[in-house]
């Protein structure tokens, strides 16, 4: 029988996450002792009745909104090991309110700029030779961010054997928040990407690492130093789709960015209001 975290780690969490969602589900566990409720057994009134408690302390819906999400991977994994027979948690939605918070967007010159100015760090800044060689690995990486929007869950589960150099494709693989497709190559991402395979020989996996959230951070903070305006990996995604949504309908996005639902695609061109500000300053400027 595995324990939550190795349930965990074979499903790609990060470490990180891993940390947060133990927080969750231990304040999940110390309510249950003081309210004398056997967690494995809890019922849909009483998981509410927890979510009020959270209320009453002053946490905001969208924190707890996360820490349901961490419960139900919990109960997701009390479920895979037979403990309970239903994940009561799943059945439980909470209104967010407002709309999704859009980070800064990066332009297409911007994000292109980026991945130039890090694949050309002189050779010097690279302390080590191993530092050096890594380096070749971190500007596929990078890559993979700022032209095909990917995750670090996504890039954890790429194989050598899904790059097609000849064609100038990239296959990405299903994961649990997101659909596989089929993304073209940019002409300047082939030869990092040739170099790397030839030099590194990675197999199966592209990036062997367990830690890929934590490997595309300090690629980004390295990227940072130059360029101020980045924010964090899931800005440059955030960049990415919405650049996408400008040249492309809403149906082609949602496959691009392995959306599983058309309102996760919706979410991005609502706020997308530059062209619509535009028109409302030149039709109807403020007196």
């Amino acid at each position: 029988m595995s324990s939550f975290e190795e349930y965990r780690n074979k499903n790609g969490y990060s470490a990180k996450s891993i940390r947060v969602q133990n927080s969750h589900v231990n304040r999940l566990k110390s309510w249950c002792i003081n309210q004398n409720i056997n967690l494995e057994r809890i019922n849909y009134n009483q998981a509410l009745q927890f979510i009020d408690s959270e209320r009453e302390r002053g946490i905001l819906n969208q924190s707890i909104i996360r820490g349901i999400n961490s419960i139900r991977i919990y109960f997701d994994y009390l479920l895979e090991i037979g403990t309970v027979k239903q994940n009561i948690i799943k059945r439980i939605r909470i209104r967010q309110n407002g709309k999704k918070v859009i980070p800064e967007t990066l332009t297409p010159q911007q994000l292109e700029t980026i991945y130039h100015d890090f694949m050309n760090i002189p050779e010097w800044e690279h302390k080590t030779q191993t530092a050096k060689e890594l380096h070749k690995r971190n500007v596929v990486l990078l890559g993979l961010l700022v032209y095909q929007g990917l995750t670090s869950g996504e890039t954890a589960k790429l194989e050598t054997n899904h790059i097609n150099l000849a064609e100038g494709k990239i296959y990405i693989p299903s994961t649990r928040k997101s659909n596989a497709r089929t993304l073209k190559l940019q002409a300047n991402q082939i030869l990092p990407i040739k170099t790397y395979i030839e030099e590194f020989k990675p197999n199966p996996y592209l990036f062997p690492s367990k830690k890929q959230s934590d490997m595309i951070c300090k690629i980004v903070e390295q990227a940072k130093k130059d360029h101020p305006e980045i924010i964090d990996s899931r800005q440059i995604r955030t960049s990415v789709i919405m650049n996408w949504l400008k040249t492309n309908n809403i149906r082609q996005v949602q496959y691009m960015a392995g959306h599983k639902s058309i309102r996760s695609t919706e979410q991005y061109r609502s706020h997308d209001l530059s062209d619509l500000t535009k028109q409302l300053e030149l039709f109807h400027p403020l007196r």
